[in-house]
């Protein structure tokens, strides 16, 4: 027992003359400089904590974190202050950082109210729990209270006799800063949340609107279309009973059919997410125009309207969508009828130098209509028909958009009305009157050769008359000798 007792001596003796005294004081003063590092890095928290951020749960944890972590405290939790003025459990943690709810807690509701009155406070309470230890810290803006702190503990916590109390307190009021400027950080990001969501719910009831007023516009069209279908379909039928007309049967068959498609490529058009696609091609106004009148006349065969041409042979073709053009004609063209049964429409065409545009007009000798009732015609759903939709004349503006053209109106009451479209050129300005005067001499030269043509026809014609009337002559013949 007394060698083993000698040995033990001398082991401890040769390891405490081995430990080097300067190595431990420096090692203690290390640990206690990076307590105190870590000390102040925990008290900044709620200034880095203050930074903008709408995770107002996320700005608490951290802030809790630090508390915990300063004081030596067990557990805690913050109460906020909500808009009915009253205290809101809204986060609690351990040490450990695990998540604790408002039943994990024995809360000491009169050192609470104390705290809240006058400063930070600290207590025992629930004698039957081994945490005995509690602060209730009030948080403050300007006698404004956010919330308040809770802590609890086994073990003292934080008295005001240390040192770093005072340091806590500042904790405490960058605190209730940085819990404040979260809210009002969550408050602004909720709104913003909300306006998208406005902005969503508004855009898709745009659309649903959208999508109602582009339903009824295809309605609207393809009456018009159906009207001309079945119009010529019937004069198919007429046709068809006389076996010499076959050709005209095939030929009326053949405009349903060009109808049923441009019918098809509007609906397409309008269902699609920008619309019609103008299938823009060098087209002749004129020849529109007379396949429109073309398509049209078995629709009024049996009334009293009468639709005229008066178009320029020298106008210069145009970029255009053929469908779209007789869309539009259609539309100004049922106007016309729907405001005068015996309806006398005249379609001309012409060069206008001034604009440098072709353009059409087309005027009815309807009722005329007022100043004020045409600043608002082109508008979407404007009508004063009792069965109206005011779609059609705003189909009629949306289509000379699309052509980067332009329609005007030109009215009096009890004296008609003129709808005109313009057409660009597509060419510089500078050359539009020399397009046009080049074709206008074309014309000319063309009516001449016809002219003459027709001339030389009509001698022809003149010679041989005179020729059957002219008498016969006897035919010299020598006597046959025999």
């Amino acid at each position: 027992m007394d060698g083993r007792t000698v040995n033990q001596k001398d082991y401890f003796s040769k390891l405490v003359n081995n430990i080097n005294i300067d190595q431990v004081e420096q090692h203690i003063a290390e640990n206690k400089a990076n307590g105190k590092e870590h000390f102040l890095y925990q008290l900044l928290e709620p200034v880095r904590a203050a930074q903008p951020s709408p995770d107002l749960e996320q700005t608490l944890e951290r802030i809790l974190h630090a508390a915990l972590v300063i004081t030596r405290a067990e557990r805690g939790f913050f109460s906020l202050r909500n808009s009915k003025n009253k205290l809101e459990f809204k986060i609690g943690r351990n040490k450990l950082n695990h998540r604790l709810s408002a039943a994990d807690f024995k809360v000491d509701r009169p050192l609470v109210l104390k705290s809240i009155q006058r400063e930070m406070t600290i207590g025992k309470s629930n004698p039957d729990s081994a945490l005995l230890h509690v602060m209730s810290a009030p948080l403050y803006i300007h006698f404004d209270l956010v919330g308040v702190l809770y802590l609890q503990s086994s073990q003292p916590i934080l008295s005001s006799s240390n040192p770093k109390w005072k340091m806590f307190q500042l904790f405490l009021d960058h605190t209730a800063l940085a819990i404040r400027n979260a809210q009002y950080y969550k408050v602004m990001h909720d709104a913003e949340e909300e306006k998208e969501t406005m902005q969503k719910n508004l855009i898709q009831s745009d659309n649903l609107a959208m999508k109602g007023t582009l339903a009824a516009k295809i309605g609207h069209e393809i009456n018009n279309y159906l009207s001309g279908i079945h119009a010529n379909i019937e004069m198919a039928m007429e046709f068809a009973e006389d076996r010499s007309k076959r050709d005209l049967v095939v030929e009326r068959l053949e405009k349903a059919r060009e109808m049923i498609m441009n019918m098809t490529s509007l609906s397409n058009g309008l269902m699609a997410k920008n619309g019609v696609d103008p299938n823009i091609e060098k087209s002749s106004l004129n020849q529109v125009i007379n396949k429109f009148v073309d398509f049209v006349k078995p629709i009024y065969k049996y009334s009293d309207v009468v639709i005229e041409k008066e178009l320029s042979a020298s106008i210069p073709d145009v970029h255009i969508d053929n469908g779209l053009m007789i869309q539009l004609l259609f539309n100004l063209v049922k106007n016309a009828v729907e405001a005068r049964a015996d309806a006398r429409i005249v379609i001309k065409t012409y060069y206008d130098r001034q604009t440098k545009m072709v353009k059409a007009s087309i005027q009815d000798n309807g009722p005329g209509m007022s100043e004020e009732k045409q600043k608002k015609i082109f508008r979407m759903q404007y009508t004063d028909k009792a069965d109206g939709h005011g779609y059609g004349l705003a189909i009629c503006q949306d289509i000379m958009k699309k052509h980067n053209g332009e329609i005007t109106v030109e009215s009096k009451l009890k004296e008609g009305t003129t709808f005109i479209i313009g057409l660009p050129l597509n060419v510089e300005e500078e050359f539009a009157d020399l397009e046009f005067d080049r074709l206008e001499l074309l014309v000319e030269k063309r009516n001449r050769k016809r002219k003459v043509a027709k001339q030389n026809k009509s001698k022809t014609k003149i010679k041989r008359i005179a020729a059957r009337r002219r008498p016969k002559q006897l035919l010299d013949y020598s006597p046959t000798l025999h």
